[in-house]
């Protein structure tokens, strides 16, 4: 029931934005959406764009850290071979 009634109001909220738009705007409209939805796909590409280079850094020290981990588990490998010879 609640989600009958969102769909009923987003609908009836989106017909009165979209009348409303058409009377102040008429065709100009048309661009001033376009335009509104071009801002909100750079800002939101901005956004993405700056959470994968979050996630390729952090990927990469996670990285960076296992090898040096299995470095030194080699070196301390190497050592005790040598210490037992």
């Amino acid at each position: 029931m609640k989600d009958r009634f969102a769909l009923l109001l987003s609908g009836l909220v989106a017909a009165v934005l979209s009348g409303a738009s058409w009377h102040w705007w008429g065709q100009d409209g048309t661009m001033m959406v376009m335009a509104v939805l071009l801002l909100a796909c750079a800002v939101d590409n901005g956004m993405l764009r700056r959470q994968v280079r979050y996630l390729l850094a952090e990927r990469e020290r996670r990285e960076k850290k296992g090898a040096l981990r299995h470095l030194m588990g080699r070196l301390i490998a190497l050592r005790e071979k040598k210490g037992r010879d």
